[in-house]
């Protein structure tokens, strides 16, 4: 009798499968209940999107226009101006949907030694993050994405997929290129055990991924040996990969290629 109590009081405690769910799906709402109280500031940057991507569209509306052939005729890394456009409006739309600040929570939490905390509770750190910023990605959504989307597509025009089908993709591929943008950030975010203060390290990955993603500029304008280096990198499955699944880019084995791609990474 005293071995059956001692071997039950050693049983290792375990969470089942609905409870789990139960737990990080709290933290996804926490989260989306936290960033509602800061509406006002994704309203501002509705405005602020609004003018990178005029930025962009008045930059290349004058690179196509200088081309001996006509803005309408030209053709720039594989490219039309109308195509160029949508690009640049689909990168920033999909960039206000999957962007987050894993990386300065969890270095602010190990600089004041919160993590401490966090590390002792009954939860994965990893996932509970990556909830927070599905939550974070839904309010984003509802109140940041759809208002950007709204305001710039009739501003500026947006040349839809020929296929409907598309669309279904490109919500997917962005969906995928959330969970690979924020295991990138949570990476990024783990250097701050070693180096503590990794605001530089933080600035410099923002501009770099500016590049790598595609979002400022697509992969086709670089030179053919920069092509290669980036398409082993997880980069293009952030913004690359969703855009020019929108553009109809790739079609059949490709675009399959491309999903498992992204879903390779984000594994």
């Amino acid at each position: 009798m005293n071995a059956d109590v001692s071997t039950s009081e050693l049983r290792r405690w375990h969470r089942g499968t609905g409870a789990t769910l139960g737990l990080y799906g709290h933290f996804m709402r926490l989260a989306f209940l936290k960033f509602l109280a800061y509406r006002l500031r994704y309203y501002t940057g509705v405005f602020s999107y609004t003018i990178f991507v005029a930025g962009n569209y008045f930059l290349y509306t004058a690179i196509y226009a200088s081309r001996p052939e006509g803005a309408d005729a030209a053709q720039i890394g594989g490219l039309t101006l109308a195509q160029m456009i949508t690009y640049v409006i689909v990168s920033w739309i999909g960039r206000s949907f999957y962007f987050n600040n894993i990386d300065r929570t969890l270095s602010s939490q190990v600089i004041q030694g919160e993590i401490a905390v966090q590390l002792i509770k009954p939860l994965h750190v990893q996932t509970m993050m990556l909830s927070e910023a599905m939550g974070e990605a839904a309010f984003r959504f509802i109140m940041f994405t759809l208002p950007i989307t709204v305001v710039v597509v009739p501003i500026f025009g947006l040349a839809g997929p020929t296929d409907p089908a598309l669309y279904g993709w490109t919500v997917l591929s962005f969906l995928l290129a959330l969970l690979v943008n924020s295991q990138i950030n949570f990476l990024v975010g783990c250097l701050a055990f070693h180096l503590q203060n990794i605001w530089g390290v933080i600035r410099a990955k923002m501009v770099m991924m500016e590049f790598l993603t595609g979002v400022l500029i697509p992969f086709t304008f670089f030179p053919e040996w920069v092509q290669t280096v980036v398409s082993w990198l997880p980069f293009q499955a952030i913004s690359y990969i969703p855009v020019t699944i929108f553009l109809g880019l790739r079609q059949g084995p490709d675009l399959m290629a491309a999903l498992s791609l992204q879903a390779g990474w984000a594994v």
